[in-house]
């Protein structure tokens, strides 16, 4: 009988919680099921991409620890992993390991140690300082009283942070008493044990994270270090983020390697840990600021850019395997496992924010960063050089965002440059380059934002290289330099008062061509054949054409919360069933942590902007004979299209009109189009806090006059009904895209692949099953009688301090779900 282990899903995706996380865990899976495990996975996410498998039972129940109980006795669980789950998933398991005891499962690769320190900073200054090892100075506290008493022993600025938090953990600076005072009594809410710990600030320091493995015998492997570009005191999501580590020196970097092996090996790991350390840039000295033993934004980076099997590696180490024994894919070198990645390149990733969309809808925000996270997703560039990565995270991010324009940076006065350059707000990389343009100093600059002088001699490179291009039109020298360094064709058309096509031309006819670089973890050392590439300008090509008959998936790019995590669901669906209909697949996307990067789902992967230069680049190599691309990106689809491409669009809209900010419900009408025929498939209701399927309210649905369709394209869609009128059976309304949000929904509750119908019939290629499925609507056996999706907008008013109700038709936090 199969050993029975549960993974713990991360719930809903928040702040600090994008699909990172349901991607590892969806590779986790495969690898356990290869040992023979049978796995069970709870998660209440309608966006899981794990929870849509069949070779997994599925447990659909809010994320707790009673929850958890019940089911691990249920099913007679022996085992639980928590390492893809994210901080609500360690949390669980300390909680379940706590109530069960001794009689409980076994936590996979973790102790219940190295959980408490993950949570609890107080208790990891302790351990620490048992292994002679520098720690931030911390008290605990359980009343406002006690975290004035400890701010008033460390000093102020002092860092407040909730143990046990109910959702994502805030670190909240406070200056002075009177932020104190507002920040105290809520950092104490959040804690589900009432408590918190209050850290003396190192803000100013470098913060940097350094990620290891470790085994059974205590073989130890770097995979890779973070360096963020902005200092501590700036969230390091909402950071700029590099790797490898730039600005230490080597004997630094040591240091702070044989410290994470120091922890790791102390707190008995078994598989993965990340270690986070803040560096004076004075002397070099550190900290231990935290410990985090899962999988997150900076290991799921560090894995896209290294090319690591990060996953199976780290499942086998749980698991008790040695790491020279780990079996990895054939496509990487006898000794991937245990040899510590080698970089020839650089990523950088660029943090995404949405303050421009809120605005847009009426709603006032502040765009200074601190502590707490404001950004909503992130970009990824890679180059061989800084100022190429740079220069790709920047316009894979920002591409449509007014506050990045370089125009805007100019109408600033030199007081409001000073404000924003101590005080930096979301745009601060175009306000670096715009106090550079007006003359500050690298000293200057190093000393009112505390960031290493390095980037500034990067930002004088891009800076004297756009002056270079502008003043030399048509130099194809200069064009080249320019192309090395990472200037879009877009860039050099602006700066040469041209067009893009002209320049694409003129690079052609001056065979100035990209060439492709493979994300090789040894470096080349040792032969790989791996499927991940970037773009540079070099004289060898190391992308051949992948074969005759092709598919380009070009994915939805930087992450935004909201429908961010269901455009990634859909995605990641419909990649997965084109390989399943024997199709090759090509992906262009550039969200480190997407769904669709996980390897199983195509041939090849390109970490590139999805702007029409970049995607034409791959087309001239890989010449699909189709592109999917999703349906908002309306200009890239017209471009495309322009070239005589065989186009697919996966209907889209690009802004989802609910305006259900206050209490009306909507009635949807659901359909499939499979090209020539709408099918009925159910109705539902849209308010702005949910959508709800019950089974009862489907008698109508077949009596339902079918509207007309307005689209082309095979999909799923929606009639929004605005009035029905019971004597005629005629709806009044407007037929959409069904929004991606609705589709993971449908699908889940439904237990019917409707997106992978989706695809056969985008391919021509329907089943029996299908064309009876469709037959045979709208009298369809659902698996559950009502169904019921939720979002939670609280999380938005505690990062970015909203007041005001949210639309949820374009802002859907933090979607939960619940099935009878």
């Amino acid at each position: 009988m199969a050993d029975k282990i549960l993974l713990i899903g991360g719930s809903a995706n928040g702040f600090g919680r994008e699909t990172e996380s349901d991607a590892a865990s969806y590779q986790m899976v495969s690898a356990l099921i290869r040992r023979g495990y049978e796995v069970y996975f709870i998660d209440d996410n309608p966006y899981s991409f794990t929870a849509s498998r069949d070779d997994v039972h599925v447990e659909v129940l809010e994320l707790t620890a009673d929850n958890l109980v019940k089911v691990i006795i249920a099913n007679g669980i022996t085992s639980i992993i928590a390492t893809v789950g994210g901080a609500v998933a360690t949390r669980l398991a300390l909680e379940v390991q706590e109530i069960l005891g001794d009689q409980g499962p076994k936590i996979v690769g973790l102790t219940s140690a190295v959980l408490s320190a993950a949570q609890n900073t107080k208790y990891l200054q302790e351990r620490l300082q048992q292994w002679h090892l520098p720690a931030v100075k911390t008290r605990l506290a359980s009343t406002a009283s006690e975290v004035f008493d400890a701010a008033r022993e460390l000093e102020f600025p002092v860092v407040v942070r909730s143990i046990a938090p109910q959702g994502q953990a805030l670190r909240m600076q406070a200056e002075d008493a009177e932020e104190l005072d507002q920040v105290a009594e809520l950092a104490l809410e959040r804690s589900l044990t009432h408590q918190v710990n209050v850290d003396k600030s190192i803000r100013g320091h470098k913060e940097i994270a350094m990620v290891v493995m470790r085994d059974l015998r205590d073989t130890k492997v770097l995979i890779g270090g973070v360096e963020d570009m902005d200092p501590v005191g700036i969230h390091t999501a909402d950071s700029i983020s590099i790797t490898p580590i730039q600005t230490l020196s080597d004997p630094v970097v040591q240091t702070l390697r044989e410290t994470a092996f120091k922890i790791a090996r102390g707190f008995n790991v078994h598989g993965l840990l990340q270690v986070r350390f803040a560096v004076n840039p004075e002397d070099d000295s550190y900290v231990v600021t935290r410990i985090i033993p899962y999988y997150d934004r900076k290991v799921s980076l560090i894995e896209g850019a290294t090319g690591y099997p990060m996953v199976p590696v780290m499942t086998g180490l749980m698991l008790d395997e040695r790491v020279e024994r780990v079996h990895i894919s054939s496509r990487y070198a006898e000794h991937t496992a245990f040899l510590e990645p080698t970089m020839d390149h650089i990523a950088v990733r660029f943090p995404v924010f949405t303050f421009g969309e809120l605005e847009l809808g009426g709603i006032e925000t502040n765009r200074r960063l601190d502590t707490i996270q404001k950004s909503v997703g992130a970009s990824i560039g890679v180059g061989r050089s800084l100022e190429a990565a740079l220069e790709k995270a920047l316009r894979a991010a920002h591409f449509s965002n007014r506050s990045f324009s370089p125009d805007l940076m100019g109408e600033l006065t030199d007081s409001q440059v000073i404000e924003q350059l101590i005080h930096p707000q979301d745009n601060r990389i175009l306000l670096l380059l715009e106090a550079i343009r007006r003359g500050y100093t690298v000293d200057e600059l190093e000393e009112l934002t505390h960031i290493d002088a390095y980037y500034f001699y990067k930002l004088e490179r891009i800076m004297k290289l756009e002056t270079e291009v502008r003043q030399h039109p048509w130099d194809m020298e200069v064009l080249k330099n320019a192309k090395y360094y990472g200037l879009s064709d877009g860039l050099i058309a602006k700066l040469w008062g041209s067009v893009y096509d002209s320049v694409r031309r003129y690079r052609w006819d001056n065979n100035i061509l990209p060439t492709y670089k493979t994300f090789e973890p040894s470096a080349g050392e040792f032969e790989e054949s791996v499927s991940q590439f970037y773009s540079t300008f070099e004289v060898e090509n190391e992308s051949e054409r992948l074969g005759q008959e092709t598919i380009l998936i070009i994915g939805t790019g930087a992450f935004r919360l909201g429908d961010g995590a269901s455009a990634s669901y859909v995605l990641a669906t419909m990649m997965d069933e084109f390989k399943r209909q024997g199709h090759q697949t090509v992906l262009v996307n550039n969200n480190p942590y997407d769904l669709t990067f996980i390897p199983q789902l195509s041939d090849k992967q390109y970490f590139e902007p999805l702007e029409i230069s970049d995607i034409m680049n791959i087309i001239e190599v890989e010449q699909p004979t189709r592109v999917v691309v999703p349906g908002n990106r309306i200009k890239l689809i017209n471009s495309l299209k322009a070239t005589g491409l065989d186009v697919q669009v996966i209907p889209r809209e690009k802004y989802l009109e609910s305006t259900l900010t206050e209490h009306k419900d909507q009635l949807l009408y659901n359909y499939f189009y499979d090209g020539s025929e709408l099918h009925p498939i159910v109705v539902s209701h849209q308010t702005n806090r949910q959508i709800k399927i019950e089974e009862d309210e489907q008698s109508h649905l077949a009596q339902a006059i079918t509207p007309e369709m307005p689209f082309d394209e095979v999909g799923l869609y929606q009639f929004v009904c605005e009035a029905y009128d019971e004597t005629s059976n005629v709806m009044q309304g407007r037929m959409r895209p069904m929004p991606f949000t609705h589709v993971a929904f449908l699908d889940k509750v439904s237990q019917h692949d409707w997106l992978r119908m989706l695809v056969r019939y985008m391919l021509n290629t329907p089943t029996e099953a299908d064309i009876t499925l469709l037959e045979s609507l709208p009298n369809f056996e659902w698996a559950y009688h009502r169904a019921t999706l939720r979002y939670q907008d609280g999380e938005f008013k505690e990062h970015l301090n909203i007041q005001k109700t949210l639309d949820n038709g374009q802002f859907a936090m933090a979607a939960t779900y619940e099935v009878e």
